[in-house]
């Protein structure tokens, strides 16, 4: 009897100990996951629920990602998501499909067809070496392992190396251990809507759009899938579109476009391909396209999403949620937006005097941490004190020097003539720390440079680029965004932006 006890106690044990590591297994996995970029798809954020109530989901490669739909919520209320992704394989849009469809049953899916007809799905995608980076943002279930599976066939990838690595991810997660950061851990911004940086460049040569009445044949897997999702949709009884954003493209690629659209057509499926649009739309390559001339810059993005925003509207029974209780995630991820577009033109400010514009327009809308010290009362043009004198700076603050934070234009804390002094707050899960551990003539010097923990702390990191002259970094507390974080110098014959660390 003590036996049988001894044994069913250790049974016990062991069956805790396996749903232990299953639990801690699963967190870690969790960590690991890609959470997703503006180039790769987010589904992450769908498993975390910031996707509910999705009206519109936008799938397919980067050319939907980029840029498109960016404006839906502002100007339509139309709830929009994408997981489309960088490269993003067809094969792999269909099971991000599925995998999105498990939590929310949008109204309409937008599906750009630029890649589907890509000759490289006969393949491995050699970009990341045979690893279908695509395939990361997945958590593991079911559909999970029938996309591995169906790779693995696909590309016949040899079961003993890569598809048994395919099928563990390992090459997909062994990396991530040495690219963790906090965003692995805590996930406050959800961005539904891609985003991708530069949004103003421009070609930098000419460029035409070409269109023909040709046809070329696509990959045997492009068309399998692109079916696969027809056939989805109509049996999810989700409407489908299909469409293809403008850029210089080959024109075989134009005609393998055509074959889409006669695929879309057999199908009652509706496909509309910008590249016959653009004289419609006012679409100019020269102005609207991206210097990399495969992707819409913000204009060419904005002109896209208006003319899809009036098709939905006309089409389809969305109606406008701006206001509505439970789409807070969309007003929050706007916010996001035009935090984003706000610090590319902080970042192409071309002078100082530029930035200041843009500094006195914004700095009531965000925290601003402003740190003067070293000897910075010898500027002979003025620069700093221009810059100091359009914020609610204490009198006497160029004189006496140290660190002010404002908060939406209010003066939250000063250090006014103290040598050491320190400060933190809290903004949701970010603490905003100031250190001055050493008086100002010691911080100056290069003795202490490599020492020092004096500084401005936003998640660890040191805010600080100058340590003489004005450091200011301007934040979005409500988001964990920086706008931006420079420093500027008072030496009249140097005065820049400078936004590296200061050596």
């Amino acid at each position: 009897m003590i036996i049988i006890k001894r044994n069913i106690s250790r049974f016990i044990e062991l069956i805790i100990f396996i749903i232990a590591l299953i639990i801690l297994l699963a967190n870690l996995m969790n960590v690991l996951i890609d959470k997703g970029t503006s180039t790769n798809p987010r589904l992450y954020n769908v498993y975390k629920g910031y996707a509910k109530n999705t009206d519109v989901l936008f799938v397919g490669s980067s050319h939907a990602g980029h840029l498109v739909g960016r404006n839906l919520w502002r100007d339509y209320g139309i709830a929009a998501y994408t997981i489309a992704g960088n490269s993003q394989p067809v094969d792999v849009t269909y099971h991000a499909i599925i995998e999105f469809l498990k939590y929310e049953e949008p109204k309409v899916i937008m599906m750009e067809t630029a890649l589907i007809p890509d000759d490289n799905m006969e393949e491995p995608d050699t970009e990341y070496e045979g690893k279908i980076q695509s395939d990361a943002a997945f958590s593991y279930s079911e559909n999970y392992l029938q996309m591995a599976r169906e790779q693995i066939e696909n590309f016949s990838l040899p079961f003993t190396k890569d598809g048994i690595e395919l099928l563990y991810k390992w090459p997909l997660m062994h990396s991530r251990y040495s690219e963790l950061t906090k965003d692995d851990f805590v996930t406050d911004t959800p961005y539904l809507v891609s985003d991708v940086h530069p949004l103003y460049s421009v070609p930098e040569e000419e460029a035409e759009i070409v269109t023909t009445d040709e046809r070329a044949p696509i990959s045997d897997i492009g068309r399998a899938y692109l079916n696969k999702i027809i056939t989805l949709c109509r049996e999810k009884n989700i409407p489908l579109v299909l469409f293809h954003t403008p850029y210089p493209a080959p024109e075989t690629s134009v005609a393998q476009q055509k074959t889409i659209s006669d695929i879309a057509s057999e199908n009652n499926v509706p496909f509309i391909d910008f590249n016959y649009l653009v004289d419609e739309i006012g679409f100019d390559v020269q102005t609207d396209q991206a210097a990399d001339l495969n992707h819409l810059n913000l204009t060419g993005g904005e002109k896209i999403t208006e003319y899809l925003g009036q098709y939905l509207l006309d089409n389809y029974n969305l109606e406008d949620h701006r206001n509505d209780r439970g789409y807070e995630t969309w007003e929050k991820d706007q916010k996001a937006w035009e935090d984003f577009q706000l610090k590319e033109k902080f970042e192409n400010a071309g002078d100082i005097e530029e930035w200041s514009e843009l500094f006195s327009d914004h700095f009531n809308n965000y925290l601003v941490i402003m740190t003067l010290s070293g000897d910075h009362t010898y500027e002979s043009n003025g620069t700093i004190q221009n810059i100091i004198d359009e914020v609610p700076t204490p009198e006497g603050y160029h004189e006496k020097g140290g660190t002010i934070i404002l908060y939406h234009g209010e003066l939250l804390y000063y250090s006014d003539r103290a040598d050491t002094y320190s400060y933190s707050h809290k903004f949701g899960n970010t603490v905003v720390s100031v250190d001055r551990l050493m008086p100002n003539q010691e911080y100056m010097s290069e003795s202490d440079k490599e020492e020092r923990n004096d500084g401005v702390y936003i998640w660890g990191e040191n805010y600080i680029k100058k340590t003489s002259g004005l450091s200011i970094t301007i934040y979005d507390e409500s988001l964990d965004i920086i706008i931006d974080s420079v420093g500027i110098s008072p030496d009249a014959e140097n005065n820049e932006i400078e936004r590296e660390e200061n050596d």
